[in-house]
């Protein structure tokens, strides 16, 4: 295949034949030595195809091209949810936080200042048994600290250490690292397009979530019936 640069090599050579027939070296004189030329040896008009690079047919690439268009949006969301979360388990292989949940409980706390545990779990959007399991290794790691509530006595909020807080600073700057590198394969006005559509799926199902996560699957189903006029 001809390499798309190929053209520029053959600019080079005819500037250097140019030179060589004792011409004037300015660019108006060599453009029209050059249109001369090329009319006298018309074989040196090449075209450079520049074709685009044939995507190997991986497995998973196989499979996701099988998969119908509904599928296939919702299979490539939670696939990039799991690149990036093992891409974050990388950056953060040498501090003492395990994963994308610990820093974001970690960042929520360092925002509100004092957080109850069911705000933060209800934020991220975890099971309360691994919210809490979270929330444990942040206290044992002497990240959190929990401190009594003003007016009820009987709830805990949390809020960072004095260790919490410097490892947050390291975990921030890996964090910032790993989005950059993470999006560096596609241009920002791609990414910034989809935006918009991801957030408004995300507000509608927040809502399901919160409000309606005891229900049976039969009872979400006609609940998303009645909504779906409102959200199209």
């Amino acid at each position: 295949m001809q390499s798309r640069y190929e053209i520029l090599k053959q600019l080079i050579d005819l500037w250097e034949e140019y030179e060589q027939d004792g011409q004037q070296s300015d660019l108006l004189g060599f453009a029209e030595w050059m249109i001369f030329k090329i009319k006298e040896e018309p074989a040196l008009n090449k075209k450079i195809t520049g074709k685009k690079p044939v995507i190997e047919q991986t497995e998973h690439y196989t499979y996701l091209k099988n998969l119908d268009d509904q599928t296939q949006f919702i299979e490539y969301i939670s696939r990039i949810a799991r690149y990036q979360e093992f891409y974050t388990r990388k950056f953060f292989s040498d501090i003492p936080i395990n994963n994308r949940l610990e820093y974001l409980f970690l960042h929520t706390v360092n925002l509100m200042e004092k957080a109850k545990k069911t705000d933060l779990i209800n934020i991220h959007l975890v099971e309360y048994t691994t919210g809490m399991d979270i929330i444990r290794r942040l206290i044992n790691n002497d990240l959190l600290e929990e401190t009594e509530h003003k007016t009820d006595k009987r709830a805990k909020l949390l809020t960072l250490t004095k260790k919490g807080e410097k490892i947050l600073q390291l975990a921030n700057k890996k964090m910032t690292d790993e989005r950059n590198m993470f999006l560096t394969c596609i241009n920002a006005n791609k990414w910034k397009k989809a935006l918009p559509v991801l957030e408004e799926i995300s507000d509608f199902h927040n809502k399901i979530y919160l409000n309606h996560n005891d229900k049976p699957y039969a009872e979400l189903l006609n609940l998303m019936d009645s909504l779906k006029h409102l959200h199209k």
